[in-house]
């Protein structure tokens, strides 16, 4: 399914729900082109949706047909509205059989930025409260990934999954983006050398605002997003890498930073003074959105320094004392 204005295209998959392509219309790389090459997980692909979970079911709950991040990914959605060829709006839903949840989208775009905004809604039809999570679990791959592009967020503390199940993961707390990884000290914006599997991080102390940038400035092109951190307050950072060069990358923002099942999850309950999930009761409705945006940069752009939303418009800031460069971005759909 395509939703498209003069500057962008935006391709959204009905079979799992994942955004698939974003691209300028006049520089068509595609930052999001990444498929999952393990026969034994869902078909993941792109930026795609971890709901009602972040991480592996428990034994139990995969005999009941539970995949890796949850059963979203395995679902039809049905488009609601924007059938029309030119569509700048849609909605769309899905229904998770086991875990008896509906999640409807609603995706628009501004008549002539580059840029989309995602509205998706969380109702619970159980007859009880229920536990769940939601990450939008965003995979940049090459083209776009090589080793210059460069990650930035406000992101503040966080910590290493070591992936094992224990309940003090969370031992060693490090800080954005300077960590110790194989007994060398690593800067986590860049690709130089290797990085943690997946490092998660809290914006408890930033305002009201999280983001995070993808910056490649040898295409001279900036990729990233904007949401609530009453939303999302977490990121995690997940790196595949082969001999120092980024495989994939996923810059996934969401409701936890424990990667693991539920058991773990609520024994654990916070790090860093943050919930690991969320609870919805019976009956109830939840409401999240976030910005997406894709934008053309000087080559040899320096980063992210700060991003400011003003519920009109974003402004994008470079990170550099000598550049009065500010990308400004209107954000009213039509």
């Amino acid at each position: 399914m395509k939703i498209e204005n003069d500057k962008l295209l935006l391709n959204v998959a009905l079979e799992g729900g994942a955004y698939t392509d974003f691209h300028l219309k006049e520089f068509p790389v595609n930052p999001v082109n990444w498929k999952t090459d393990n026969p034994e997980h869902p078909p993941l692909q792109g930026h795609f949706l971890c709901f009602d979970r972040w991480g592996p079911p428990a034994d139990a709950e995969k005999t009941l047909g539970i995949p890796l991040h949850g059963e979203v990914n395995l679902q039809t959605w049905k488009l609601l509205s924007g059938q029309n060829k030119n569509r700048k709006k849609v909605s769309m839903a899905c229904n998770l059989p086991i875990a008896n949840l509906r999640i409807t989208r609603t995706i628009g775009i501004p008549g002539e930025e580059s840029i989309f905004k995602v509205n998706e809604k969380i109702e619970n039809l159980n007859t009880g409260d229920k536990l769940y999570n939601i990450v939008q679990h965003v995979t940049i791959a090459p083209p776009f990934l090589d080793p210059s592009v460069i990650i930035d967020t406000n992101a503040g503390k966080g910590f290493i999954n070591k992936l094992d199940g224990s309940l003090s993961q969370d031992n060693v707390i490090i800080n954005w983006p300077e960590v110790v990884h194989s007994g060398s000290e690593i800067d986590l914006r860049q690709f130089k050398s290797e990085r943690p599997l997946l490092a998660s991080f809290v914006f408890n102390e930033v305002g009201e605002y999280g983001w995070v940038t993808a910056c490649n400035p040898s295409l001279g092109l900036l990729f990233g997003y904007l949401w609530r951190t009453g939303d999302y307050p977490w990121i995690n950072f997940w790196s595949s890498m082969a001999n120092g060069v980024p495989l994939a990358f996923g810059m996934e923002f969401g409701t936890t930073g424990l990667h693991e099942d539920f058991s773990i999850v609520t024994k654990k309950e916070k790090i860093l003074g943050q919930s690991l999930y969320e609870v919805i009761e019976a009956g109830g409705i939840v409401e999240k959105s976030f910005f997406c945006f894709i934008v053309k940069v000087a080559k040899g752009f320096k980063g992210v320094a700060k991003i400011n939303y003003n519920n009109s418009f974003i402004e994008i800031k470079e990170r550099t004392e000598f550049s009065n460069n500010v990308i400004i971005l209107n954000t009213k759909t039509s």
